[in-house]
């Protein structure tokens, strides 16, 4: 009985054991799922890359760049797997080996910028030692830039000794006394960051300064007003971090309101910043990751466009309801700001059969011009062309050019093939994971990333027009969903939505982000090919537009 019993009890035990293991790997079963994905994807560009090699294609720079593109959509849509720094080496590999082919320096310049980020988003991987070989490589025999060269053989140097312990160490333990030296040697190797470059842009009223860095730092913002006689200056002191021996100390400017900016190590691990202004009435300092650069908004005094001098001193006659605040002071909508998403390196998300998003944007940003000069709108591109613009510069043209309506227009994609559907967003705090993963597609960064951006929008949104945003948002969705169904069924209308978009942050009109199709969705992929289709959504996006215009606009008795 005693045996009988101690079975019985054992088995229990067993059962429950086999539950609870079952248990845990179906809750592991999506990230299992995700990373075969992955593995799948890189072994069949792997496989096509055999194939092309051994073919007369390679005498084509088509088929090249089609093969690159397999591994670029591995590190694009699964960052975080292990082999995305395998995909990211083929990429770069992949073309420098182009160049022995075109002969284009650009191949070389993508080679680099793609060892670069991988030993930027990986620097802890095995194969940061061969993109940095590579990089050296390329700097000394085809460059010919010793400098270059010499600052990644420091950086392979250092790089190395830091990877692997000192062989005393691996031998016996360290004394005690010796450690916390060496413990600190190394954290501060490791948080010590790098400013590398400053760029610009600028107008009479409005300047855009973006301080690219190697890392996240923290930085401190100070501005000294005009007194006795001297303008004012805006500095920024950033730490702990290091001045690139590549860095120019000083930039002139001279529009209307920067004069010029100078950098400088102004202690051991203190990089400060100085705006030299001739005017200002505002400023706004924030910090973006994926890749790390600090981004600086100067605004002077902001004087109406053509297209927002719409006051009238007359007795006028307004709407009842509340009012907005673009009614209150009687602003006109009349120039646009259309942002095709993506372009030239990044082509945004891509389909099945190979249909690319950059592509399906700009041709919409087009038909959408077509509609709203009928209706009398003036019309800025952010690009006109195939070229790759950073978010941080769209946002920059808008506000530089003085516009009243900011449309950035993208394609969704999702690891749900079945997903489908038009949505449009304004700029705020995500609510769900899709927004989250919506916006960590467009941004090109990560969900850590997303994290930080949340936290910036804290202190950013209360000089946002949110609430003219959020109008724009849904008179374009409404107007485009009712648009297609006119002439397409099964049109799935995933409403307006808010999410911590980059390209959105910092605009100085009401700006809005419209995803108008899934190209991972087969069957949208098909409609996103026809023109009919592609014509049909600007004039759904350009009627949400006019009926904004018209809800604010301000009728005279």
């Amino acid at each position: 009985m005693i045996m009988k019993k101690n079975i019985s009890l054992c088995s229990k035990i067993v059962i429950i054991g086999l539950i609870f293991i079952v248990g845990h790997l179906w809750s592991l079963a999506p990230i299992y799922a995700r990373s075969s994905e992955a593995q799948r994807a890189y072994r069949q560009a792997q496989e096509a890359l055999s194939v092309f090699a051994k073919s007369r294609k390679v005498r084509y720079r088509s088929c090249w760049l089609r093969v690159i593109g397999r591994f670029k959509r591995v590190y694009f849509r699964y960052p975080e797997s292990p082999v995305a720094p395998k995909a990211l080496y083929k990429t770069a590999r992949l073309y420098e080996e182009l160049y022995r082919y075109s002969g284009r320096r650009g191949d070389l310049i993508y080679a680099l910028k793609y060892y670069r980020l991988l030993w930027e988003r990986y620097p802890q991987n095995p194969l940061v030692k061969n993109a940095l070989k590579r990089s050296i490589f390329i700097y000394e025999n085809y460059l010919r830039n010793p400098v270059q060269a010499l600052a990644l053989k420091r950086q392979l140097r250092r790089w190395s000794t830091h990877q692997k312990p000192p062989l005393k160490a691996q031998a016996r333990p360290s004394p005690r006394r010796s450690s916390p030296k060496t413990s600190r040697t190394t954290l501060a190797f490791k948080k010590t960051k790098e400013v590398r470059d400053i760029r610009h842009w600028s107008s009479q009223d409005y300047s855009r300064v973006v301080i690219d860095l190697s890392g996240k730092v923290k930085f401190k913002v100070h501005l000294l007003k005009a007194h006795a006689g001297k303008p004012p200056r805006l500095y920024i002191d950033c730490t702990p971090a290091r001045l690139s021996p590549y860095i120019k100390p000083l930039w002139r400017i001279s529009d209307g309101l920067l004069y010029q900016v100078r950098v400088g190590q102004y202690r051991p691990k203190t990089v400060r910043i100085v705006l030299d202004l001739k005017s200002l009435s505002d400023y706004r300092v924030f910090f973006l990751n994926d890749p790390s650069r600090l981004v600086v908004d100067l605004v002077g005094n902001y004087t109406p466009s053509e297209g927002q001098g719409c006051r009238n001193t007359h007795k006028i006659k307004i709407k009842e309801g509340p009012l907005s605040l673009a009614q209150q002071l009687g602003l006109c909508v009349k120039r646009i700001v259309i942002d095709p998403g993506h372009g030239g390196k990044d082509s945004g998300a891509l389909g099945r059969s190979g249909l690319k998003e950059k592509e399906v944007v700009f041709k919409v940003a087009r038909l959408l011009a077509q509609e709203l000069r009928k209706r009398g709108f003036q019309i800025i591109f952010t690009r006109n062309r195939d070229v790759f613009l950073p978010l941080e510069h769209r946002t920059a043209i808008a506000n530089m050019r003085k516009a009243d309506l900011f449309v950035s227009v993208h394609v969704n994609s999702s690891p749900n093939r079945h997903a489908r559907g038009v949505e449009t967003y304004y700029l705020n705090f995500a609510r769900d994971k899709e927004a989250m993963r919506v916006a960590a597609l467009e941004n090109a960064t990560s969900a850590r990333s997303l994290g930080d951006l949340q936290d910036l929008l804290k202190h950013l949104l209360l000089n946002t027009k949110i609430k003219e945003s959020r109008r724009l948002a849904y008179d374009i969705q409404k107007s485009l969903v009712r648009e297609l169904r006119k002439r397409y069924p099964y049109v799935k209308d995933r409403g307006v939505k808010t999410a911590p978009f980059v390209v959105l942050i910092g605009t100085r009109m009401p700006a809005v982000l419209v995803e108008i199709g899934f190209i991972s969705n087969r069957y949208e992929e098909r409609r996103l090919r026809n023109q009919a289709y592609l014509k049909t959504i600007a004039r759904g996006l350009a009627q949400g537009i006019e009926r904004y215009m018209k809800q604010i606009k301000i009728s005279y008795r």
